[in-house]
């Protein structure tokens, strides 16, 4: 996940934070209910970054982990020598 939704994901958080504490303030009944809607909508939003945040994570986990086990692979190999053919010469 690239480092400006990061950056979203807490600017989110930090305005889910301060309009629940606005909603608490609100008298109104109708208006109460439709900040809460908002501060829901937002904090699905949120949820929905932060599960593609962790899938991401996974993601690159397991590439990692493929990419030090083919190295380990490449690591193992033994070389081995065969005489192919032989070259015979003499000077005269």
């Amino acid at each position: 996940m690239p480092q400006l939704r990061i950056y979203k994901v807490l600017i989110d958080f930090r305005e889910i934070k301060s309009r629940k504490t606005g909603a608490k303030k609100i008298l109104k009944l109708e208006e109460k209910v439709k900040a809460q809607r908002q501060i829901k909508e937002m904090e699905k939003k949120r949820n929905e970054l932060r599960q593609n945040l962790y899938q991401s994570q996974d993601e690159v986990g397991r590439q990692k982990e493929n990419l030090i086990n083919k190295i380990e692979s490449r690591m193992k190999q033994q070389i081995e020598t065969n005489e192919l053919f032989t070259i015979k010469w003499r000077v005269v």
